[in-house]
């Protein structure tokens, strides 16, 4: 005799409304992932025969199954968008991408849906029209930033494009008669991304002009800091978006910079989706798959430049004219993903307006946070560099960012000869940078002030202590005291050629000074009003 156990079959479903109680009358409608308009019909046996009604209405007990879900190999993003109303039509719940795949009694995969696109409704973005020929590598909104070495401001350093945090505009030609970005605002009471939340604005790209030799154009979004993380997973894009007039096609494409280290390998893009836009809003999801990094490699010592990330461009059609609008682009991680998103404000501000690399503080904390170093003029380097605040492989990005901006009089770096090629070759040679110094000193913005000497990024002036030679030339008070001579011979006397007595009024000098001219410690010195504080700078 043996004991078997078996699942039981056909097991009811049940709708549960927002209050908790079973939803009587609620309705499934099951539609394509692709289209959300268009029915995809689920099936009562495993012949797709006997189609259940669209929409699916619940009672009080459920419904029992079975349900059989449509899958076709030759279309496998076409999957299943369903949502559930209530019996007065208002949404219970809804799931995009759905295969109903999963094994019997529950099981499968739990999806975090958290979306890699920072900032994608652009909140604090650049102006609201911004036009030119040469926006070659262009920050259009802040976002995602942690770990990605900053970027100069115009040449395009890598070979997509890629270098940077933010989302930004990046092209490799500039003989465009005219690029134009501008955010234009959503009208008050339309809501055309409805059923999805609709944001206040949305970015409109046009062009013109035909360059033959254009082969980059895109919108780029940093997804993650580490090649690795995402190597080889299934992921989601969406967005809505709309042309003006005739139909063009985007591609999606994932790049990999592997950083910016001696032997790193050689950037990488591919285009895993593409999408064919229209003259309406309509939300376009696209299942596409990183490239797995197997064989791949970093820079000199694997993670001694360890800037390498991962991106997601938009990449625009080239050589014509275009007039392209979108807004809310998503990436989440399987083939799942929300068709309602939002989110506030504040919420896409704590990624926005977190610390970036070279960000300054003051604080009264005695040591550093993590993340951070002291300014305590001491140096920062690689792990075997011997620098004196920080020895560690984490601070390339702060290392590159002050050797990029800040002149080597002010943040010298060490081995005698000053800087080498690049900030990649100093750091891998071990070589030291100098923070700029901050102890003792008040902080000012560098620049040209009005009727002020002009001051570099970095810089540091002034001094304690006045020496004489360097004072200038200047009278000092005196007094007179009048003399009186009676008889020859008197010391103060003069006498003239008659013998006569003469009066004289002599000078005396008041002792001034003390030698140098301490200006720190002196009672009525030039310093102004200073309270001191550590100060810390983000890695």
């Amino acid at each position: 005799m043996a004991v078997t156990y078996s699942l039981a079959p056909e097991p009811f479903w049940v709708i549960i409304n927002n209050e908790g109680t079973v939803a009587g009358g609620a309705k499934m409608y099951t539609r394509s992932s692709l289209n959300l308009e268009q029915d995809k019909i689920v099936y009562q046996d495993a012949g797709g025969t006997i189609p259940w009604p669209n929409p699916i209405i619940f009672d009080l007990n459920g419904v029992q199954g079975p349900f059989y879900w449509e899958f076709d190999s030759a279309a496998p993003e076409d999957l299943y968008y369903i949502f559930v109303n209530d019996s007065d039509g208002n949404l219970i719940w809804d799931i995009s991408n759905f295969s109903g795949g999963s094994g019997g009694g529950g099981g499968g995969t739990v999806i975090s849906l958290f979306n890699y696109i920072a900032n994608n409704v652009f909140i604090n973005h650049i102006d609201d029209m911004i036009s030119a020929a040469n926006l070659t590598n262009t920050v259009i909104a802040p976002s995602n930033h942690k770990g990605f070495t900053p970027a100069l401001i115009n040449p395009i350093v890598a070979a997509y494009g890629t270098v940077g945090p933010d989302i930004r505009f990046v092209k490799n030609d500039t003989s465009l008669l005219s690029d134009q970005i501008t955010f234009e605002l959503f009208p008050l009471a339309s809501a055309p991304l409805a059923p999805d939340a609709t944001p206040v604005e949305y970015l409109r790209y046009q062009c013109s002009g035909s360059p033959v030799g254009e082969t980059l154009k895109s919108f780029q979004f940093p997804i993650t800091q580490k090649v690795k993380n995402l190597s080889g997973q299934a992921m989601t894009f969406n967005i809505w978006a709309k042309v003006t007039a005739t139909p063009v096609t985007l591609n999606v494409n994932v790049v990999q910079y592997f950083g910016s280290g001696t032997s790193a390998s050689v950037e990488a893009s591919s285009t895993e989706g593409a999408i064919t836009l229209t003259t309406s809003w309509v939300p376009y999801k696209t299942l596409i798959t990183i490239p797995s990094v197997a064989g791949k490699s970093l820079g000199t010592g694997g993670q001694q430049t360890n800037d390498d990330a991962l991106y997601i461009q938009l990449a625009l059609p080239l050589g014509t004219n275009c007039d392209i609008q979108f807004t809310k682009p998503s990436l989440y991680l399987g083939n799942v993903s929300p068709n309602q998103t939002f989110d506030t404000y504040d919420e896409i501000d704590s990624i926005n307006q977190t610390p970036r690399t070279g960000d300054i503080k003051t604080s009264l904390l005695s040591s550093a946070p993590y993340g951070w170093v002291a300014m305590n003029d001491g140096s920062i380097g690689e792990t075997a560099s011997g620098a004196t605040n920080r020895a560690n492989q984490d601070t390339f990005q702060l290392y590159k960012t002050i050797w990029d901006g800040v002149l080597d009089a002010w943040a010298p770096v060490s081995g005698g000869l000053g800087r080498g090629a690049s900030a990649v070759a100093d750091f891998v040679a071990l070589k030291t940078l100098t923070l700029p110094r901050s102890l003792g000193r008040a902080l000012a913005g560098a620049g040209a002030g009005a009727g002020l000497t002009a001051r570099a990024l970095g810089q540091y002036a002034g001094s304690e202590v006045i020496t004489v030679a360097s004072m200038p030339a200047h009278n000092h008070p005196g007094s007179t005291i009048a003399i009186s001579t009676n008889s020859p011979g008197g010391s103060a006397g003069v006498y003239g050629s008659s013998g006569t007595n003469q009066f004289i009024a002599l000078n005396t000098i008041a002792s001034q000074g003390g030698g140098t001219l301490n200006v720190q410690g002196a009672a009525d010195g030039n310093m102004e009003p200073t309270s001191f504080f550590n100060v810390f700078i983000k890695l």
